[in-house]
């Protein structure tokens, strides 16, 4: 199961690692692809993981959840 985030504040590679890491650090997070550019992270699950727990993730690392699809 994917689901993508769209990320507004991030500017780099550094900010894209912060997200990163955030998300990885969720329980039922296998992994993360963040993309400062795309403003974007498709975040690959084990098993369903709550659209305000991504989000607070993000928000921890410092940035705004424009959307979850």
């Amino acid at each position: 199961m994917k689901k993508v985030i769209n990320i507004e504040g991030m500017s780099c590679g550094h900010c894209s690692g912060r997200v990163k890491t955030e998300l990885e650090g969720i329980v039922g997070v296998k992994s993360a692809e963040v993309s400062a550019d795309e403003k974007k992270a498709v975040v690959e699950l084990a098993h369903e993981v709550d659209n305000e727990t991504l989000k607070e993730a993000v928000i921890e690392a410092g940035y705004e959840v424009v959307s979850i699809e």
